[in-house]
């Protein structure tokens, strides 16, 4: 049985380093909506006590599934990479991927910043094109395709798109033979299908990548940013479904069904089960909330 953990929407704090011209356009507005609300919905005591349940739950691989800051600073990045190493992952069993709080402003992005810091945690045993995404890591029979569907919006929205290009990677990546021999785990930020409006905050080229993966198929797709649990199926080739599996956020601080959590996925063959472990108030540590098998699907 192959345990992979699923952590997403760290949202960590962190300013130190930044200056005031820092602070201009979007991320003037993410800074003061995060002094006004985000500050008391996202908790790094709740974070701190995830990591500490992680480190002793067994696992053997952690995906982190984006939006690790707020508005994009190198100090948060630096902070959740330090948050990262205290629960004892290393790059070769941690993968890491951006989320569009990573990708608040064209600078950044345009950089290469996130990646740079996080190079070690996305080196590549296949990659189509270098320096970009989507790439694979394969870990004994399990293969994850990672995408980056976080651009910078230019606007208050929180949309994400692949684009063309990357969809026709991705594609490629999932249809390699190395990859296709083994249990294939797209990981993304954005979910693939809608769960929540507005269109603003959701991946706007999802019709096209559900075109991709009923050609080419994959085993399971895991995704952040909605800050709640959720499953959908998407069609693959031959008649198979896809379970589509989202994470709550891992610092959230809300209602017992939201409050922070992550997901272990038992990958046994063809059998998935998803464990979502959550933060309970009473004890202050963190309990099973929901075990559920998604794959294979039952009709």
């Amino acid at each position: 049985m192959f345990r992979l953990a699923h952590v997403t929407d760290l949202h960590v704090r962190n300013f130190a380093g930044a200056r005031l011209r820092d602070f201009f356009g979007k991320r003037a507005i993410g800074a003061l909506n995060l002094a006004l609300i985000r500050r008391r919905k996202h908790r790094p005591e709740l974070l701190e006590a995830l990591g500490d349940d992680l480190r002793a739950r067994a696992h053997d691989h952690l995906v982190v599934s984006g939006d690790l800051g707020n508005v994009s600073l190198s100090s948060e990045w630096r902070a959740a990479r330090s948050w990262i190493e205290r629960i004892g992952a290393s790059t070769e069993n941690t993968t890491v991927i951006p989320g569009n709080h990573d990708a608040y402003v064209q600078e950044v992005v345009v950089s290469g910043a996130f990646e740079q810091l996080f190079a070690a945690f996305q080196s590549a045993d296949l990659r189509l094109e270098p320096d970009t995404y989507p790439f694979a890591r394969l870990r004994g029979e399990i293969a994850l395709v990672c995408a980056n569907s976080c651009v910078p919006t230019g606007d208050l929205g929180a949309w994400g798109r692949l684009g063309e290009a990357q969809l026709r990677r991705v594609e490629a990546l999932l249809a390699a033979p190395e990859v296709r021999a083994r249990f294939r785990v797209l990981v993304i930020h954005h979910p693939p299908v809608m769960h929540r409006p507005p269109e603003n905050r959701n991946l706007r080229d999802r019709a096209q990548l559900a075109e991709v993966l009923a050609r080419v198929g994959a085993e399971l797709v895991v995704h952040g940013h909605d800050h709640r649990d959720e499953f959908a199926e998407l069609a693959g080739p031959e008649g198979r479904r896809i379970p589509v599996v989202g994470a709550g956020s891992a610092s959230y601080a809300g209602t017992t069904d939201r409050c922070s959590r992550y997901n272990i996925y038992e990958i046994d063959g063809a059998r998935v089960d998803v464990v979502t472990y959550a933060h309970d108030s009473a004890s202050g540590g963190f309990r099973e909330f929901r075990r559920r098998t998604i794959a294979p699907i039952v009709s």
